[in-house]
């Protein structure tokens, strides 16, 4: 009897080590999975990175969900998986895994992770057309960045509502009210002149536009120059001054070279960081399995006393099996080979020369028409019969905004101006979309449209 108690003892003893030895190194797993993630993720690489965090998660189910640590881990791991999804534009799945991330950072009393949390789920209901929610969600954020008296967080907030929020909704006023704030608290210059400066020119405040371009073309990143570039000229073709308009446009084209060319040296500076990033990984499995070669050995001794119970604890196996992620939508295939999305996605990612370089046909438009009517159960055929007045011309800028592109791809892509995009879009809603009598944005318009269907390509990875 002694004897048997001896060896149950020694047995749950070795386990319970085992068990703590086996959830310290996929907790250390799991940690180099996000680091590997968050490199992918700078290089662009959704996919990778998204696949680094899903394999992070798994890792961590081994873990004492309990733990601080282990909470605090897994909640980056679902805000930063939140952030891959909204990039390929999965905007209900991405919404749950930040809102669960918000869950975790609020039960360890983690405040800054949770301000970046809830500004995640902000962004991804701006995209959605979501604007009262996420209002509401940058609102929170910015109420705990204030109580934490942390004037970078602040800053960041108020920038993110003017650009993301308040220009995208065509409230300029605000957006110029939170920009300022945000300068008068230090903030970035150079970013937060550029939102000021877009938001005069909607207003069509051109000689305040120019001021503020005039500050954000001093920046050192070649991306806001451009942007401000980009501006500057648009503001010039309308005041008639065609030799300054192309002034600015060969500086936004430099810029635009100039930004590709730093993306490209971050790219190889990645790939270097990358490969350190592996070596360690693989320093870190050697060491671990010296530690377990001597663990091993010493465990060696105890076997022949084990295996009877071992016998017993085979039907304790584990029981739950890991689900992969199915694909949502069998018409992802198709969509994903269409010319006219595939581009979209591209400029959406980065826009850069490479992205810039397309050619869409006729054709190519009419397949991707056809195809959104398809994915979106009759889409094009509810909108024509809700407002006849919208002809085959109208129809791309309206399929490009179902599925929840930005203003800028969209005015790329239909090869226009973005001032005169949004001029173009307005233009459509007041004569042709009852938008003197319809107090809702253009998205929302839009987006009223198929309320009740089921799926749509914001599902699609």
């Amino acid at each position: 009897m002694n004897a048997r108690f001896l060896v149950i003892a020694t047995f749950c003893l070795l386990v319970g080590l085992s068990a703590c030895h086996r959830q310290a190194r996929c907790y250390s797993e799991a940690e180099v999975l996000l680091q590997e993630g968050l490199e992918l993720r700078k290089q662009q690489q959704t996919d990778a990175a998204a696949e680094s965090f899903s394999q992070a998660l798994l890792k961590l189910r081994r873990c004492d969900d309990q733990s601080p640590q282990v909470r605090r881990l897994k909640g980056q791991l679902k805000d930063h998986l939140g952030a891959m999804y909204w990039k390929n534009g999965i905007n209900e799945e991405s919404l749950m895994l930040h809102h669960e991330a918000v869950t975790l950072f609020e039960s360890i009393g983690d405040s800054s992770l949770m301000v970046i949390a809830l500004r995640n789920i902000a962004r991804v209901s701006a995209s959605s057309h979501k604007m009262k929610d996420a209002d509401a969600y940058y609102r929170q954020a910015l109420s705990i960045a204030q109580q934490r008296d942390d004037t970078a967080f602040v800053n960041e907030t108020l920038l993110e509502m003017a650009n993301d929020l308040y220009l995208e909704n065509g409230d300029f006023e605000q957006a110029i009210a939170l920009a300022s704030e945000a300068l008068q608290n230090g903030s970035s210059p150079d970013f937060s002149h550029l939102v000021l400066g877009m938001a005069h020119y909607y207003l069509e405040r051109d000689s305040l536009a120019l001021q503020y371009f005039a500050e954000a073309v001093k920046s050192e990143k070649a991306s806001i120059r451009m942007a401000a570039y980009q501006g500057m000229s648009e503001i010039s073709e309308i005041a008639g001054d065609t030799q300054q308009a192309l002034d600015y446009l060969k500086h936004y084209l430099d810029n635009l070279k100039q930004s590709d060319q730093e993306y490209k040296t971050k790219e190889l500076l990645q790939i270097k960081a990358d490969y350190d990033l592996k070596l360690q990984k693989a320093n870190l499995e050697t060491s671990q399995h010296q530690r377990n070669l001597w663990l091993y050995s010493t465990l060696t001794l105890l076997v022949f006393f084990l295996l009877f119970t071992l016998l017993l604890l085979r039907q304790r196996t584990l029981k739950s099996k890991l689900n992969a992620e199915k694909t949502r939508n069998q018409l992802e295939a198709a969509m994903s080979k269409n010319k006219v999305y595939l581009s979209a996605l591209a400029l959406s990612e980065q826009i850069t020369a490479s992205t810039l370089d397309f050619n869409l046909e006729s054709q190519d438009w009419d397949d991707y028409i056809e195809l959104v009517d398809l994915v979106y159960d009759g889409f094009v055929k509810r909108l024509q019969q809700q407002y006849p007045l919208l002809n085959k011309g109208d129809l791309p800028m309206c399929c490009l905004t179902k599925q929840g592109f930005s203003n800028q791809v969209i005015s790329i892509l239909l090869n226009m101006q973005i001032a005169s995009y949004a001029r173009r879009k307005s233009r459509v809603k007041q004569e042709k979309m009852n938008g003197l009598t319809d107090p809702r944005t253009f998205e929302e318009m839009i987006q009223g449209i198929d309320r009740n269907a089921e799926f749509g390509m914001r599902n699609a990875e």
